[in-house]
């Protein structure tokens, strides 16, 4: 985990991303569903399970969302996309123009450049950033006349910084106020779903992706082992 001054950021300051993830603006709708099938095999890749239903449905929501907007701009990702983008902590490659220009359609206090190639975002409290000769970057955090400071190592950290701030880490139930009695009275018919899906998992088409995650990530875990200094 990252600690930064009162910000604490699961997600590495340097962690890898993927730089065949073409960016927004898509040139062409061809563009914009490849970002989109990397975002699906992302959140397949999370998910350490048969895979989950609740994945398997996310995915193919994209998917349909996708394939039904006729009149959808390709250029830009919609709400849900980010959302989902940013949530999911997903490796494209953003570079700090790229992601402010993105989060600036869908979020009003989206960071914005000021003087002196800094950027300012969010209003309560508010943040900025300026930019050091040796790359990277000083972020200051401001709340009723009170100013906290720290330095980030480069523009992968602002990215990351950024996406901490404007992901939905809460989303309903977590961190909300459940009625008991909801919860209760749809888990039975829940559980009716849970066993029909475990079958269902058994099945080929899901057992061969869970092979093909299996050997990838242990490929992954390897590599890192390597990488690491004795």
């Amino acid at each position: 985990m990252n600690r930064m001054g009162p910000w604490d950021v699961e997600l590495s300051w340097e962690s890898p991303t993927v730089a065949n993830i073409p960016l927004p603006p898509s040139r062409d709708e061809a563009e914009h569903r490849r970002y989109l099938r990397f975002l699906q095999l992302h959140l397949a890749l999370l998910d350490g399970g048969s895979p989950a239903l609740s994945t398997v449905a996310l995915s193919a929501a994209l998917d349909h969302a996708a394939a039904g907007a006729a009149d959808q701009s390709w250029g830009w990702l919609t709400a849900v996309e980010l959302s989902v983008s940013l949530t999911s902590w997903f490796p494209a490659p953003w570079t700090p123009e790229s992601l402010a220009r993105t989060l600036s359609r869908h979020h009003r206090d989206a960071p914005a450049p000021t003087r002196w190639a800094a950027w300012a975002w969010l209003g309560d409290p508010s943040f900025s950033a300026m930019p050091g000769a040796d790359g990277s970057w000083t972020v200051v955090r401001s709340e009723r006349g009170n100013e906290e400071t720290a330095r980030l190592p480069g523009d992968r950290a602002l990215v990351v910084l950024w996406m901490d701030h404007f992901r939905d880490k809460y989303g309903f139930p977590l961190a909300h106020a459940v009625d008991p009695a909801d919860v209760a009275e749809l888990a039975p018919a829940s559980l009716a779903v849970i066993s029909a899906d475990a079958a269902d998992a058994a099945f080929a088409y899901r057992a061969s992706w869970r092979d093909q995650r299996d050997e990838a990530l242990a490929a992954a875990r390897d590599a890192q082992r390597l990488a690491r200094p004795d």
